[in-house]
């Protein structure tokens, strides 16, 4: 039996798509649960058109790690809601400065399919993160209980985070983002 996240990449494949995000563990937002290892190796052994890997990607290392495990592109969101051009709200972008991986909460209970949040969102909102993914699947009714409302005031963000040291503009991300890329190509190529 094919796993189910898998199962929607293969449906993907057979109506003829021109490429695939793979949404690996560590996302942000609605996120998935398979280690990026499995899941490109799964998927390669059925498709062999262009796919962009997302989860945890914050660094060049990490995009070309992305490569090396099979993938064409990196997917990147959370390292880019820390940039002066993002709209998200200074209180955003600062939790995610101050998160670790550790910070980053998988729950269904915020939207009714499971993503990842920051912890600090989801106290700030009151929510009981001790009892959180207790009882049926499904969204809490959190706006009325605590006046929060998903995605204003709780905040999806992926493991990425733990990378994340600067609120910078997004042409100095970039450039930050391929001297670590040529940095971690330069150290691979020196173990071949």
């Amino acid at each position: 039996m094919r796993n189910f996240i898998a199962g929607h990449a293969l449906k993907a494949i057979e109506a003829g798509v021109d490429g695939l995000i793979l949404v690996a563990a560590g996302a942000g937002g609605h996120a998935g649960t398979l280690s990026p290892f499995a899941l490109i190796k799964e998927i390669r052994a059925h498709y062999d058109g262009p796919i962009a890997l997302a989860g945890a990607i914050s660094t060049g290392e990490a995009v070309l790690a992305a490569q090396i495990l099979g993938a064409d592109l990196a997917y990147m969101g959370t390292r880019f809601i820390a940039s002066t051009e993002a709209q998200a709200s200074a209180d955003y972008k600062q939790s995610i400065l101050q998160a670790g991986a550790s910070d980053i909460i998988y729950t269904d209970k915020i939207s009714g399919v499971h993503g990842n949040y920051l912890r600090q969102s989801l106290e700030r909102a009151g929510l009981d993160l001790e009892n959180l993914n207790q009882g049926p699947k499904g969204k809490i009714e959190y706006s009325k209980e605590q006046g929060a409302k998903a995605w204003k005031d709780i905040w999806g963000a992926g493991q990425g985070v733990a990378a994340i040291h600067h609120i910078l503009p997004t042409a100095e991300i970039v450039n930050q983002l391929e001297a670590e890329y040529r940095a971690a190509l330069d150290a691979v190529r020196r173990f071949a």
